[in-house]
């Protein structure tokens, strides 16, 4: 299917939005959305479904996409917030002086709650299409991964959530929070079934690449053994992906996020974001965010000197450059602009996303831009791999992985490495190679130190690295000096109350009690 017809589809959805409430007063989408009898033809289905993709990420601009870079990274040592302070609420989160009632969270929660509503309708309405069983089993698996990839963004952030698996009416307001562990259960379960059935990338025509495959839902199902430390499963799952040859690393780390290659080799899922003078709001929200007055932006989510140093410490010029735009400096890959301007007084650290960046003679009029935004990618994958062996003490085929994510931008590996020192190599690339693309606050959350304690917890906190770089050592001009955003992010960081963010208080209201508060909130 074209990029013209699913954006039309998009348009679609996007006018059956409902007003910002509660999670449990939440009006439903539309009967369309709803009846069964509605898909009569294998098209009229397949409408239904690929409109069901933009809910990833639609969502006004202010609450899914804001809140994935907020909650990803700007609340880790990646990223400040940036535009001079502003945003408080964000801020809030960034600098571990949230509560409950945030605006950000609470619209965040809800319309996720709102996309997984979707598709448990367009499931339900796919059970009693009229058309063939195996196209509706297949468009079945597409939804499936969409409804897990929106519960893992749930699980990874609340930990125990309801678990709603199909439509309710408003009297069935009974549910509670489900554990973790049987979430993650669920959603594994769910996955498996869809990698049964799904094709592979290389069986879908060029136009239709977007669509969810059987290595996007073994990419998700691999990272959620990751999380939930089922190593030995990570590690198969991944080196399937791997083995399918159905991806493969880009020979330029660059060519990764180039507008010329959407739906390229090393890309896994990916989502789909068209430029619409109709509708303003539909876009990619990062380039513009991302980016300072000076390019049309509004300047948040700037890069910090402490992720530019771990580039530097690695001599890690290819990705630092790739991935970092600073002040003055020619911007790689853009031959139009050979002295960006961060417009330093307004802007935390100078410094800015290349990997959100748009060339300046490819932009569009309004700021509003079609550049797709890439979630699951096959270095992810390798690292997954190298990280399952390592903590399995597979030293050997840990090593291989990290070095063919090395290789790629130059860089020697260590094949002596093992135990601790090879499991600190791979986090230490992960950092470096996903940079910015919102896995970084989940990582340090999850990841255990040699005292099985939360690597956060070393990181953030009054004592924390990231703290004590930050107001002891750092020498920086541009972020000791602009300092509306304060200098000691991470000081308020509570370990045991901030590895997961607080239910909103809407949400406990209406539920009379039922869904409970995260500890220390």
């Amino acid at each position: 299917m074209k990029r013209l017809k699913y954006t039309i589809l998009i348009l679609a959805a996007a006018a059956i939005t409902s007003c910002k409430k509660s999670f449990l007063e939440q009006e439903p989408y539309g009967n369309s959305i709803q009846s069964g009898t509605f898909y009569n033809t294998v098209d009229e289905a397949t409408g239904a479904t690929l409109a069901s993709y933009k809910y990833i990420d639609f969502d006004d601009w202010w609450q899914t996409q804001w809140w994935k870079q907020v909650g990803g990274e700007a609340a880790s040592d990646n990223e400040w917030i940036g535009v001079n302070g502003g945003q408080g609420t964000a801020v809030q989160a960034a600098h571990y002086t949230l509560n409950p009632e945030n605006d950000r969270i609470e619209a965040h929660w809800i319309e996720i709650y709102k996309s997984i509503y979707l598709f448990n309708a367009t499931m339900e309405g796919l059970q009693n299409a009229k058309i063939d069983d195996g196209a509706k089993q297949k468009l079945i698996a597409e939804l499936k991964f969409l409804r897990a990839f929106q519960y893992f963004e749930l699980v990874r952030n609340w930990g125990a959530v309801p678990l709603i698996t199909k439509t309710l009416s408003p009297q069935q307001n009974d549910y509670t929070r489900t554990s973790a562990a049987d979430v993650y259960s669920f959603l594994k379960q769910d996955l498996n079934s869809a990698i049964a059935i799904l094709p592979s990338k290389s069986q879908y025509s060029t136009t239709d690449k977007f669509r969810v495959s059987k290595g996007a839902a073994q990419a998700l199902l691999a990272k959620i053994d990751l999380y939930t430390e089922n190593w030995a499963e990570a590690q198969s799952v991944s080196a399937q992906i791997i083995a399918s040859g159905d991806y493969t690393l880009e020979n330029s780390y660059g060519n990764i996020w180039q507008t010329t290659n959407y739906n390229g080799k090393e890309s896994i899922f990916e989502i789909q974001f068209q430029y619409s003078t109709q509708y303003p709001n539909l876009g990619n929200v990062f380039p513009t965010t991302s980016m300072p007055g000076t390019e049309g932006g509004w300047g948040y989510f700037t890069p910090t000197s402490d992720l530019e140093n771990a580039f530097k410490a690695q001599g890690d010029s290819v990705r630092l450059n790739w991935t970092i735009i600073r002040h003055h400096f020619p911007v790689i890959g853009d031959p139009a602009n050979t002295s960006f301007d961060a417009n330093p007084s307004q802007c935390k650290s100078a410094r800015y996303n290349r990997k959100v960046y748009i060339p300046r003679s490819e932009r569009t009029p309004n700021g509003r831009f079609s550049k797709d935004h890439i979630y699951l990618r096959l270095a992810d994958v390798y690292l997954m791999n190298a990280e399952a062996a390592a903590m399995q003490q597979q030293s050997q085929q840990a090593l291989q992985s990290l070095k063919a994510v090395r290789d790629r931008v130059g860089l020697t590996t260590n094949m002596n490495l093992s135990g601790w020192d090879l499991i600190n190599a791979v986090r230490t690339e992960r950092r470096l190679e996903l940079a910015l693309e919102g896995d970084r606050l989940y990582d340090i959350r999850r990841w255990k130190d040699q005292s099985g304690q939360p690597v956060i917890n070393s990181i953030m906190g009054p004592n924390g690295s990231f703290v004590k770089y930050n107001t002891q050592q750092s020498k920086d001009p541009y972020e000791t000096t602009n300092l509306n955003e304060p200098q000691n992010k991470g000081t308020s960081f509570v370990a045991g109350k901030h590895n997961l963010w607080p239910i909103p208080s809407k949400e406990i209201i209406a539920s009379q009690g039922r869904i409970t508060q995260n500890p220390g909130y």
